[in-house]
Order: C-alpha cells, then structure tokens, then sequence
C-alpha cells in the first residue's frame, strides 16, 4: 500500500508509538477505498467479569496506491512500527504488510459505521482533567505489587465510571473515553470534541482522531 504522503507516515508512526505504550494489543488495518483504518484497543475486558469498558482509537489516512480494498486484518504494533520506522527514514511512503497475523479478542466488537446522533460537543481540557485525575486516582489506589484482580476492580471503578446526562438523568460517557482520547494524542489546547451516540455506543471525533466505546457488558 502506498500512503498519500511522508505526513501521513509520521501521523501513523506517532499514533502506532503512542498505542503501544498504552496497550500493546495489536493494531487492526482496514481497508475501504482509498481510506487506510488504523484501530488499536485501549481498553478492553480481560475475562469473564471484567467491568472495564471496551475503548477503541481510530486514526485514518488516504492511501495513493495498492488500496487493497477489503483488507481486515491484526498485525503487531511491534512489527508495524518497525516498517513504518524504515519509511520515515528511507523517505518511501509504500507501507509492506507484515508477514504474520495475530487473533486478538478485542476485534470480536465492532462499532457501527453509521447510525450515529450528535449529542453534545466537550472542551478538550475537561476530557484532559478527567483523563489525568483518572490516572492519579489508580496511582493512589494500586498498592505496589497488586493482582491481577485488584487491577482490574480498578480500573473498572475508574475508567467505567459514567459522565455526562442523557435524557434519563444517567450518565452515557466511560471515563475510559477521556483517557483513550489524551493518551493517543488527539486533544489539543482550547479544542473541543464532538459526542455521538449509537445504541450502547458512544464516539468521540475530533481533527486528530476518533474513540470509540461501549460500555461494559452485564452478565
């Protein structure tokens, strides 16, 4: 595949670099005409039980040539980097699939494409204050060596936690949202954030990018 520009090289390379030291799960290329998809997952369940929300982040670019219309497919965020890497520094904007695959659970969700009602429309700094209070809260939650089960109460509790009112008086927005949208880089200083929603879904779209969550299934 070849990408529009050396631009569109970094702008990968920095939400690929980003994504891994958040979660280093994989990444999700698809393909839809000329339009390369790069999903990563935030946050996701690890088991049965696990109250944390699904949040995913999107970044798109155009691609110039071999488009590779249809492409779905998982690949590591390692192996990913390092082509992307190579191009940045050989100046070549043709992106080579990597050889292997990976099967990764959070791809088993998929958000709907279309569907989606605007609802509200969010200051950047207050997505970025419940991100970092967020982030302090787990801190001083966490002891120094906590299990796997203790960690994962956490986050629930933390990123699982609704803002925002719907028509019902209830919260629709995971704070895990906020988290997802400061952590890949797509807030900026005196930006805001357009909220739609889709059924249990819930999309943040800005310029740099998109999140998009569900929350936690009850069983």
């Amino acid at each position: 595949m070849v990408l529009e520009d050396l631009e569109a090289v970094a702008d990968l390379e920095r939400f690929a670099t980003r994504a891994k030291s958040i979660s280093d799960t994989g990444t999700r290329l698809q393909v839809a005409g000329a339009v390369l998809a790069n999903w990563v997952s935030v946050l996701h369940p690890r088991g049965l039980g696990d109250q944390v929300p699904v949040v995913l982040g999107l970044r798109t670019v155009r691609l110039a040539e071999g488009r590779q219309d249809g492409l779905d497919n998982v690949y590591a965020l390692s192996s990913v980097l390092e082509r992307l890497a190579r191009m940045g520094t050989t100046g070549s904007t043709a992106f080579t699939l990597p050889p292997v695959t990976e099967n990764v659970p959070w791809t088993a969700v998929t958000p709907p494409r279309s569907g989606w009602t605007p609802v509200a429309t969010v200051e950047d700094g207050e997505l970025q204050s419940v991100a970092r209070d967020g982030i302090r809260e787990l801190a001083d939650a966490l002891p120094q060596d906590p299990g796997a089960s203790m960690v994962a109460q956490a986050r629930a509790a933390v990123w699982g936690r609704l803002l925002g009112s719907d028509p019902s008086g209830e919260g629709f927005l995971p704070a895990g949202a906020a988290f997802a949208a400061y952590s890949l880089g797509f807030l900026t200083p005196q930006g805001t954030t357009a909220v739609h929603t889709s059924g249990p879904w819930v999309r943040l779209s800005g310029p740099a990018g998109y999140v998009l969550c569900r929350r936690p299934m009850l069983v």
